[in-house]
């Protein structure tokens, strides 16, 4: 009986070893020439990991489950670049070359101050979102954002990473801007780049704000569904997802929701990708959720309700929903309306922060 006990230990510890399991992903940075660069920042992309290269030009990052994971290089004179490493069964090896960065600027607006105040107004609304999160971030150093107009759209670009400070969330993000711009006409939004996430040093009170502020962004937000999605739980979790029949607005939806395995189809143990290629209709409503009653309307037109996304998306996801190497992504409505003082990193978990 004792050693059916020890066995029973033993298979336990077995397993509970191998569910912690986690590797890294090391490399070497180097130029054109070959040459080792040393002091280049390496950063995870949406994480809160961020590192340097020694005097070898190598870098490591531990700790990592299996998944995918946008690693980024940034160095001053050097173009920023960004790969994609997938982590499954064992560690990654990477080895990235930086090309010398080609100035190709649009002309740059000087302008006089008040000119500059409203571009810096416009950029600050749709780069940072409208939300009540938004209303506490700031950014620490507008002075290295540039502008450009061409028609009715306002470009932007910097030179170095923008440091955002939300103090509703108790993040600082550094954001690397690779793209910005707002059309007037049609009232669109594009922008592109990469983030890192640093805690907020605060009180006790502070920190307590800022995980209850944390959670809320959490819920309902396009991490939180891609995670249920991961799991088989959006219904579970509040989540109705529905199939959307026009391509236009006002929608044109079934009104009864698809199920997960519907959707999804399972890669392996660490992955899933999209079943269905075309537009979904999210909504996150936990009271309709529990109150679910299937209908005999086989379409019906809507308006997208307030808490209402349109989602297109062609990518692998993994736990951590996040999704990498999309031949397709398109994002409407509350989800697209999130912007940078609505994100929270990859390390991000609800029941613990």
């Amino acid at each position: 009986m004792k050693k059916s006990i020890i066995l029973i230990q033993f298979i336990l510890f077995y397993i509970n070893v191998n569910a912690q399991e986690t590797f890294t992903i090391t490399g070497t940075v180097t130029n054109a020439k070959s040459e080792q660069i040393e002091a280049a920042t390496i950063f995870i992309d949406g994480s809160q990991k961020s590192t340097k290269t020694d005097t070898k030009g190598e870098f490591k990052f531990s700790g990592l489950g299996p998944g995918t994971y946008q690693v980024v290089v940034s160095m001053l004179g050097y173009g920023s670049i960004k790969q994609n490493a997938v982590v499954l069964e064992k560690s990654v090896v990477l080895n990235l070359t930086l090309a010398e960065k080609q100035i190709i600027l649009d002309e740059v607006i000087i302008g006089d101050n008040n000119q500059r105040k409203n571009f810096l107004k416009t950029f600050t609304k749709y780069f940072m979102g409208e939300s009540k999160n938004a209303k506490e971030c700031k950014i620490l150093n507008t002075d290295i954002i540039d502008f450009s107009t061409e028609k009715d759209v306002l470009k932007a670009n910097s030179s170095d990473f923008l440091i955002v400070e939300n103090r509703k969330l108790g993040y600082r993000i550094k954001y690397l801007l690779r793209k910005f711009q707002y059309n007037k006409k049609v009232d669109a939004t594009i922008y592109d780049g990469e983030s890192i996430f640093e805690d907020i040093n605060g009180t006790n009170e502070e920190q307590e704000i800022w995980k209850a502020n944390r959670k809320m962004a959490y819920e309902g937000s396009l991490m939180h569904y891609l995670r249920a999605l991961y799991k088989n739980r959006t219904q579970e979790e509040g989540f109705l997802t529905h199939v959307i029949k026009n391509p236009g607005f006002p929608l044109m939806i079934n009104p009864n929701p698809v199920y997960t395995e519907q959707l999804i189809q399972r890669v392996d143990s660490n992955f899933i990708t999209f079943k269905y290629r075309e537009r979904l209709y999210t909504l996150y409503d936990k009271k309709k959720v529990s109150s679910l009653k299937l209908s005999n309307i086989n379409w019906e037109i809507i308006e997208m309700d307030e808490t209402g996304s349109v989602l297109q998306l062609d990518a692998q996801i993994d736990s951590k929903g996040s999704y990498a190497g999309y031949q397709n992504l398109l994002i409407q409505g509350y989800w697209g309306r999130k912007r940078i003082a609505d994100q929270l990193p990859l390390e991000y978990n609800p029941e613990v922060q």
